[in-house]
């Protein structure tokens, strides 16, 4: 009988799912709120396609090509001001779509779930802006990508990691026209949780689009239809909170085998935190992307775009310094099982609220003012 990998190293990346031309494999919420892919024992023909791209089980090598880092940052200051970082990933979409091909990335579709989807034009892929801290629904794309593969299209593919080696997987040869970009991924937490925490804020709101980083750097925003309908700063929001303190992850994520500085991706993007601005060529005070060039294929691609950025090359060590997912997975917090246990009788609301999770949430806003007091005061002593 046809077993898929284990739930609690899953990650949930549907490879599996797309592969089944039997569509024996179903997608279902577990009692943890997270989706996993279940086998129709009743419909499977046991061709095992399944467990051969499940990249878990048959995993996707890293890339062998001697890596180079860059700090980068587009000249667009619109640009620079509405994405996460120093705003590369949409001037990558901007050649990769206007030489005539597909960019595919995540963005809340009209009921408000995040999905992969497909942008054609510019204005399509602006809404691939913006970090979001909850998992994708990946169950389509990979199909939809394979298909302008062979219409001959250039495809741009960006997701984290583990979406990455489900997409090599599950297209099972390497493709020129493919470019793939994963992002720095510090953990991804099930979309379950974010709708509920969504519907306790908005009420009877209808939210079809929620934003993280942006133009209000780390403010959990909910929009309806672009009004405003929710804002709070990232340590007064109990949702954003519980997520950077990796409480909420999915269960993969804490033996996640891709937190590693050697990736599967031909360019790898984020935050260069810890940078040493001070000896950067061009003196620049806002946000700064990381770039990493991790393939042949991604080196020819950043030689293409790269003079629609200031850019600089920068030491590896540099970047994996400041980036702890490019060095180990993210730790398991002590208050992780209450979370989980006091989930699985009551819901996110009541599970974020218990005591023990209540009080790291708090450690860590005590953290932030102490850290912000003191960052108040050495910009003001150097005026």
């Amino acid at each position: 009988m046809i077993q898929l990998c284990d739930n609690s190293i899953c990650t949930g990346c549907m490879a599996c799912y797309a592969s089944c031309n039997q569509q024996a494999i179903e997608i279902q919420e577990n009692n943890f709120g997270f989706l996993q892919p279940s086998i129709k024992h009743d419909v499977c023909i046991e061709c095992g396609i399944c467990v051969k791209t499940c990249p878990v089980l048959s995993p996707s090598p890293f890339q062998k090509e001697k890596q180079k880092g860059f700090a980068s940052w587009s000249t667009n200051e619109n640009i620079r001001k509405n994405s996460s970082s120093g705003g590369v990933f949409y001037e990558l979409s901007h050649t990769i779509i206007t030489s005539g091909g597909v960019v595919c990335g995540a963005a809340f579709n009209e009921k408000g779930i995040l999905t992969q989807q497909k942008a054609e034009t510019l204005e399509e892929a602006r809404k691939f802006r913006g970090s979001k801290y909850v998992q994708s629904y990946n169950g389509f794309s990979y199909s939809e990508i394979g298909k302008e593969l062979k219409k001959g299209k250039k495809v741009l593919f960006i997701g984290t990691p583990c979406q990455i080696a489900g997409l090599k997987a599950y297209l099972g040869k390497a493709s020129e026209t493919l470019v793939t970009i994963d992002l720095i991924c510090h953990g991804t937490p099930p979309m379950s949780y974010l709708e509920e925490y969504i519907k306790e804020i908005a009420g009877a709101e209808k939210v079809d689009r929620v934003s993280f980083r942006g133009e209000k750097d780390y403010h959990m925003v909910f929009y309806s239809q672009d009004r405003v309908v929710y804002s709070q700063r990232f340590r007064k929001d109990l949702y954003y909170t519980a997520y950077l303190q990796g409480i909420i992850h999915r269960e993969n994520c804490y033996k996640c085998e891709y937190a590693d500085k050697r990736r599967v991706s031909d360019l790898t993007i984020g935050d260069f935190w810890g940078i040493d601005r001070k000896s950067l060529k061009v003196p620049y005070k806002g946000k700064i992307s990381v770039v990493l060039v991790n393939s042949e294929k991604g080196r020819k691609f950043w030689n293409l775009v790269k003079d629609e950025f200031i850019y600089e090359e920068r030491s590896l060590e540099e970047a994996v310094k400041g980036n702890v997912p490019l060095q180990r997975p993210a730790a398991l917090p002590k208050d992780r099982m209450k979370f989980i246990e006091v989930y699985k009788e009551k819901g996110f609301m009541s599970a974020v609220k218990t005591p023990g999770v209540q009080k790291a949430i708090e450690e860590a806003k005590v953290k932030d003012n102490l850290f912000y007091r003191i960052l108040g005061k050495i910009k003001r002593r150097f005026r």
